[in-house]
């Protein structure tokens, strides 16, 4: 029943997006808009049957014609009944059932109904499909697979007309079971009923392009043809026994490979008349913890499936390969398809090819025909997916829009994938016998024996989905157009994907399988050395702490809780002036001087400690989200002041060095804008924090601040072993040749790689890392490490985007380019610079110790940071009131400090404010290569929203057209022949930085062959109209590459 009360127009294609909640199909000004469809199912509505529901089939055969859709309102007051209705509706929205019965109502329009149409006995109905409950739980309230949330087709079927119409070449004349293909532009089909004398839109085929409403339709750039496309994934709406019915219609469609005379027999024709066909694999894995394991010498394959389309018949109509290898032969039979998977002229396409060629590859040969990862091809067509289960295949699957793109087929018994915790998934039980909240699973190689029929189909299933995801994704990437600098390029972004990403998805596999190589001794040591420094820094602190409060000395300062106590008890809370800290509370806590109470015999393994505040206001400047004071590392360091860096209250790690904050090859990440620490040569007062003041002289002042680093170093300390030190000794992490095989993956909205498994991205900076954690990275005996990495290579990259001259001059001038900004904005410091009172560098002679001059860096030191700290917060846009915060001052003072940046950086400014232009006029920003990252929700975002998502249009053109420099120059680097000869190999990627290891004897010349790849990485040539500068050295470990 329609609810507009605002629109009385009729769109029979429009739903109200204001009234959804009541009812997704309800009439819609045509000149609105806001053409919304939210996922939904059939919704209840009112009549004088109660069973009977709405829905959007289309193409239904129908079943039972009514004339009249009669109200239960007895007034006469035709408005009253409408609001009755809609009061009805409310309550009974919330009840829609899993699965329903056709019917189809004629001589009416649901989608016509209207106040002024309302009497007190009937509503004016058009033809429209109904629904209601049958007994035995079947769904028709699916379009291919999916209950369909895109109004394109209205049914038109009369009692009369049992013709069915087609979508998409599929007969919906009752339950279908296939991978959704929402409709595209096309064929116009004139309705039947005698209230829809519209025309409207059958879509078929791809023929027309993405439809406007989907991410990426810029083939034309027109911002009208980039409407929102933040995807709506459809729900499913079965329950478990229907969706477990739908899913075994699939198992006439699979041959059951289960011996090795099929799988000859298989494998022949793969290789032989079905070679030239594009092949989806997928494996199932047992044995491996995909969380915490790497699939590198990990698991065990238990089955796996192939699909070469509809049209391919392994023998009685079986059209899908299903191999079981845990009970039909094991490793024996899965030898018998490495011919196939070593074919590298045999297309073959994968959900996330990292994992499965890796098990594959762990039993022995290598897999070729890499043509597709859907995952990846997913990502390239839109980057900003936030739904649940974001490039998951089921969640990619169940969205219309993502499959959109797929091609008619004749088949009718494919579904979306189904998740494992889904079709098999059961609740843990409570100890009553009631079941939990928990959904629990066995393990797959039970599941595949006790649940052989579903688990073949669920099986069989993901590599069917595969194929028709990547049909959709190569169609819709087809449609769009490629661009490079922001010039349209001879192809799409299909041919984008084949010449750039294809290749970078394999070359990212096989870097994962090389690993990196790691000194567990030297881990092990410094895992002893950190933990006993760590214990003299708690020991420290508890020292100081229990001069105020004896039991202290038994706290455990790793607790939030007795810290707060002990630090701010009495504090009242900051948003509830009734509520405070107590004055002092008794914790329970590890009785460690095995302190026996009177009257016992033996030592508890707990005591209780009392502890109260140390009796000074200590300055609060962060608070939690209660209102109580913060004891985060942020909150303690502002206590502690410039020494929780500089005081150091132990020996430093043996042969420790100071890192030279040179700055030639450094990148500041977003997050980390503004919070440089400054270290000094001699403390005053001014390098103490807050807890300073807070005492009665400077000694006690002093010693607060002093506890309080030591404090923090224990965080930094614990940090560094949690963190780093023992995940890189686990045996999870490690193949059987003791190297490091971490996940490498883009799944950034920037484009930048990503690591897991360990993060070994996520290093510790060089002034942190005082374990040399990068010295146990290690090159195998004979061979050599090289560590090349750009110089400021995103400041360059802003420089080129906006055509700035004072960038490009700077970069072109050379030498240390916050120190030359710091010169173009003050000038004071160019009058110094200009009569020889500072250097702004110096290239030191032989037998040269020191500059004739002070260095511009150290003797303007606050004005460069300020320089420099505007150079990386510009180029990711922040704003002078998020810079304010960081250098504590106000935000006019902020905002003269940007603007003394900006004058000499006019072109910047402009850039910047044609990419906000950019998103908000087309919804999207694009790299260098022509990536593009979508913004949807744009027109209803908040301000705080907008305001993210300008600095993200600013931010992402820099950051990802630098991913896409280092994603060139690593392909660069891999199709060198010359260093294949050589033996030198890609291992690790850390956004600037790339990591090579190869024989020591040819070390200086692949560096040299290394640096030109980079800084020539577009096929021999640079692009840019500045430098690309690239640092390169070659060690033994990583830490002395650096």
């Amino acid at each position: 029943m329609a609810m507009g009360f605002s629109s009385f127009q009729t769109s029979h294609l429009r739903p109200c997006p204001s009234y959804f909640s009541l009812l997704r199909a309800c009439p819609l000004s045509s000149s609105s808009s806001r053409s919304l469809w939210t996922p939904s199912v059939s919704r209840r509505v009112l009549d004088c049957k109660p069973e009977v529901y709405v829905g959007r089939l289309r193409g239904v055969q129908a079943a039972k014609s009514y004339n009249t859709l009669t109200s239960e309102g007895k007034s006469n007051d035709s408005r009253y009944a409408w609001r009755a209705a809609v009061t009805r509706l409310r309550k009974e929205k919330q009840e829609v059932e899993s699965s329903y019965r056709t019917k189809t109502y004629s001589e009416g329009n649901i989608k016509n109904i209207t106040p002024e149409k309302v009497d007190n006995s009937s509503y004016e109905m058009g033809e429209v499909t109904l629904y209601e409950t049958n007994g035995e739980g079947s769904n028709v309230d699916r379009v291919n697979g999916y209950a369909h949330d895109s109004p394109d087709v209205v049914a038109s079927v009369g009692i009369d007309n049992p013709s069915v119409e087609k979508v998409n070449g599929y007969a919906h004349d009752g339950p279908r079971l296939g991978v959704a293909t929402p409709p595209r532009s096309g064929k116009e089909v004139k309705s039947k009923g005698p209230l829809l004398g519209k025309t409207s839109k059958v879509r078929k085929g791809i023929d027309s392009g993405p439809s406007k409403d989907e991410p990426g339709n810029v083939m034309n750039r027109d911002k009208s043809d980039v409407k929102s496309s933040e995807s709506k994934a459809a729900t499913p709406v079965h329950s478990k026994e229907d969706l477990r019915k739908t899913l075994n219609n699939i198992y006439d469609k699979v041959l059951i490979v289960n011996s090795v005379s099929i799988a000859k027999k298989v494998v022949r024709m793969l290789r032989g008349e079905y070679r030239h066909l594009v092949h989806a694999c997928d494996t199932e894995v047992a044995e491996i913890d995909v969380k915490k394991e790497t699939p590198v010498d990990h698991g065990q394959i238990i089955c796996f499936s192939i699909y070469s389309g509809p049209d391919v018949d392994f023998g009685n109509g079986k059209s899908c390969i299903w191999v079981d290898v845990l009970d039909g032969g094991g490793k024996e039979l899965l030898l018998e398809f490495a011919p196939f998977f070593e074919d590298p002229s045999i297309k073959k396409v994968w959900h996330n090819y990292s994992f499965d060629n890796h098990v594959i590859e762990n039993y022995g040969f290598k897999v070729s025909g890499f043509h597709a990862d859907t995952m990846h091809m997913a990502r390239l067509w839109d980057s900003s997916r936030r739904l649940k289960g974001g490039y998951s295949l089921e969640a990619l699957t169940h969205d219309p829009k993502v499959m959109s793109g797929a091609p008619s087929c004749e088949e009718n018994d494919l579904i979306g994938k189904i998740s494992m915790k889904t079709i098999f998934g059961r609740k843990k039980l409570k100890k009553d016998g009631t079941d939990g909240k928990i959904t629990i699973l066995d393990p797959v190689e039970v599941l595949q024996r006790e649940e052989r029929k579903p688990w073949i189909c669920y099986s069989a299933l993901d590599a069917i989905s595969t194929l028709k995801l990547y049909e959709s994704m190569k169609n819709q990437l087809s449609n769009r157009q490629w661009e490079i600098d922001g010039n349209p390029a001879p192809g799409t972004m299909f041919d984008f994907y084949k010449k750039y990403w294809r290749p970078f998805g394999e070359l990212l596999v096989q870097m994962e399988t090389e690993g990196m190589l790691v000194d567990r001794g030297y881990l092990a040591e410094i895992e002893k050395l950190a933990k006993s420094e760590q214990e003299v820094a708690v020991n420290r602190f508890r020292k100081w702490a229990s001069s105020f409060c004896p039991d202290a000395k038994y706290m455990n300062v790793g607790s939030d809780v007795q810290l707060r106590q002990l630090l701010f008890g009495g504090t009242v809370n900051s948003k509830d002036s009734n509520q405070a800290l107590p004055n002092e509370r008794t914790f329970r806590v590890p009785n460690t001087d095995k302190v026996i109470e009177e009257g016992k015999s033996t030592a508890p393994k707990f005591c209780n400690i009392t502890l109260h505040t140390i009796g000074v206001n200590l300055p609060t400047e962060i608070y939690t989200a209660t209102g109580w004071p913060s004891v985060s590392g942020d909150a303690l360091k502002i206590l502690a002041g410039k020494i929780s860096s500089e005081y150091d209250f132990m020996d430093p790690a043996p042969d420790m060095e100071s890192v030279d904050d040179g700055d030639s090859c450094e990148t500041v990440s977003d997050e980390y804008l503004g919070k440089e620490e400054i270290i000094s040569e001699n403390l005053d007062r001014s390098d103490y924090g807050t807890a300073l003041q807070a005492f009665e002289s400077d000694e006690k002042g002093k010693e607060a601040c002093q506890a309080i680093a030591a404090l923090c170093q224990v965080c930094s300390i614990d940090s560094l072993i949690s963190n780093f030190i023992l995940p890189l000794q686990g045996s999870n992490i490690a193949g059987k040749n003791r190297r490091i095989h971490c996940s490498l993956n883009i799944n950034t909205e920037t484009g930048r790689l990503s690591a897991r498994r360990p993060n070994l991205q996520n290093q510790p900076a060089l002034e942190k890392d005082r374990y040399k954690i990068r010295q146990a990275f290690v090159a195998a005996p004979g061979n050599s490490l090289i560590v090349a990495d750009y110089g400021q290579l995103e400041l360059r990259i802003l420089a080129h985007l906006s055509n700035c001259k004072s960038m490009l001059d700077a970069f072109k001038a050379g030498g240390d380019f916050h120190s030359r900004t710091a010169m173009n904005m003050y000038q004071h410091i160019r009058e110094a610079v200009e009569n020889k009172e500072v250097l702004l560098e110096w290239d030191p002679q032989p037998g040269q110790d020191k500059p004739p001059v002070p260095m511009l860096k150290d003797t303007y030191g606050s004005e460069r940071r300020k320089a420099k700290m505007l150079n990386f917060s510009i180029a990711y846009g922040k704003t002078p009131v998020g810079l304010s915060r960081d250098w504590k001052v106000s935000v006019q003072d902020a905002e003269k400090t940007v603007e003394l940046w900006y004058k000499e950086r006019k072109e910047v400014r402009r850039w910047q404010e044609e990419r906000k232009k950019e998103a908000k006029e087309f919804r999207c920003v694009r790299t260098l290569l022509g990536r593009a990252r979508w913004f949807p929700s744009l027109t209803r975002a908040s301000r705080a929203q907008r305001g993210h998502i300008e600095r993200a249009a600013i931010n992402t053109p820099v950051q990802g057209s630098a991913a896409d420099v280092a994603m060139c120059a690593m392909l660069e680097i891999s199709n060198n022949a010359r260093l294949k000869d050589l033996g030198w190999r890609l291992l690790l990627q850390v956004h600037d930085e790339v990591i090579l290891e190869g024989p020591s004897e040819s070390e200086e010349v692949a560096k040299a062959i290394v640096v030109d790849c980079m800084s020539k990485p577009f096929g021999g040539k640079n692009i840019l109209n500045v430098d690309l500068a690239v640092d390169a050295k070659c060690a033994q470990n990583w830490y002395a590459a650096k």
